[in-house]
């Protein structure tokens, strides 16, 4: 028998839109939706990742996620409880347990702070006695994969995978329950990427903390996150778990973000079936991928609905 007292999703996110005004006249206005109608849930100690190219909306639903810019239509359920009808105590309660972590760390951490100072800054603005704040810092920077000798430099003195990783220190200083990773990896070299990857997957392991993992790199979605949500012009294409969305993709959006990964050795090559990409004209009301897709018809003219399979939901009219 189904438990009905089952605990809500820690981040549930209900027909989200966010839209901005780009021209404006005496009798019209005219908006762009950086984020449309957009659905999905996030459980404790779990990682999702939003992938898509530049544009596709994934930063500003971080942001709306944590109510960093406010939202225009839907709904953000913290822990069942809509953040925008949270009361004082409660907005101080979320955003204690909630962080994030930016993609750039040279323009995310201030270069005139000591590594401990920008540690603790979280620490201060949430009132935490003095005599715990040095403890919770030394903390922070060993979970993060330093070490407390680096509480005395500064930024400028650290490599860029040493200032992410205090980056990351600041996120979890306060043990929040969920972190947004905005593209985290994205200014580091290669060689670095792997470890930050590593470094969040074993904070979700050893301390619970869920993220929303934000990326353009469809590898890095694949080695790090349970569930996977594809975005194109601010819209969902695809979502589900993980193995089902990468292994059985089935929008065409998907399917090029997938062929668009270098295939490992030239014996792949040979049997790499290319898909094609074509450019028409954006028409009003179609699908958001209609101008792109290479099996278009014209039914897709038309917004297509969510087709619900086994393990994914597919925005197409051809599923």
């Amino acid at each position: 028998m189904e438990n009905d007292s089952k605990p809500p999703p820690l981040i549930q996110i209900r027909s989200l839109s966010k839209k901005y005004l780009i021209k404006k006249s005496l009798f019209n206005k005219e908006y762009f939706y950086a984020v449309y109608n957009v659905s999905f849930k996030l459980q404790k100690s779990s990682i999702v990742g939003l992938v898509g190219e530049s544009g596709s909306g994934k930063s500003t639903i971080g942001r709306l996620v944590l109510k960093l810019i406010q939202k225009d239509t839907g709904q953000i359920l913290f822990e069942g409880k809509d953040i925008y009808s949270l009361t004082k105590e409660e907005e101080k309660k979320f955003r204690r347990e909630t962080s994030i972590i930016f993609q750039d760390p040279r323009t995310s951490l201030n270069p005139r702070w000591k590594i401990k100072d920008i540690v603790e800054e979280p620490l201060i603005v949430h009132n935490f006695p003095k005599k715990e704040r040095k403890q919770l810092v030394e903390k922070a920077i060993i979970d993060a994969g330093l070490d407390t000798t680096f509480l005395d430099k500064y930024p400028s003195q650290l490599s860029g995978g040493q200032r992410q990783r205090v980056a990351i220190a600041r996120a979890i200083v306060l043990s929040p329950k969920f972190i947004v990773a905005d593209e985290p990896t994205s200014a580091l070299d290669v060689s670095i990427q792997l470890q930050i990857v590593n470094l969040i997957k074993k904070l979700k392991e050893e301390k619970n903390i869920a993220f929303l993992f934000i990326s353009h790199d469809i590898n890095l979605v694949g080695i790090l996150c349970d569930y996977v949500v594809v975005l194109y012009r601010g819209e969902i294409m695809e979502k589900g778990d993980k193995e089902a969305v990468l292994k059985s993709p089935k929008h065409p959006y998907t399917k090029l973000l997938i062929a668009s990964v270098p295939l490992e050795s030239p014996k792949q090559r040979k049997n790499f079936k290319e898909i094609p990409e074509v450019f028409r004209e954006d028409i009003k009301g179609a699908c958001v991928f209609y101008h792109r897709c290479p099996y278009a018809e014209d039914i897709c003219k038309q917004k297509p609905t969510v087709k619900t399979l086994k393990n994914q939901e597919v925005y197409c009219h051809f599923v």
